[in-house]
């Protein structure tokens, strides 16, 4: 069974998905226009990144949806999955 996420799951999971990833590569801000690479992103901090977010939203992404991922818009909408 696939779990259904109201709008305002999905809205909380942008947000805070971003904010993860933001402060596991410790910069001020990203966009969901900007792509994992970017920011010099390494294997480690994909760990990291997937890590909290199962740990703060119960969601299961593993860090090759990050490796796989145009934007971090495609990593947000792997959550939704």
């Amino acid at each position: 069974m696939t779990e259904q996420h109201t709008p305002a799951q999905r809205a909380g999971n942008h947000d805070a998905v971003l904010r993860i990833v933001a402060d596991v590569l410790k910069v001020p801000h990203v966009a969901a226009t900007d792509s994992f690479y970017d920011f010099g992103g390494t294997s480690l901090q994909a760990m990291r990144i997937c890590a909290r977010i199962g740990k703060e939203l119960g969601l299961r992404i593993s860090p090759e949806v990050l490796f796989d991922s145009d934007t971090l818009a495609d990593v947000v909408s792997a959550t939704e999955a």
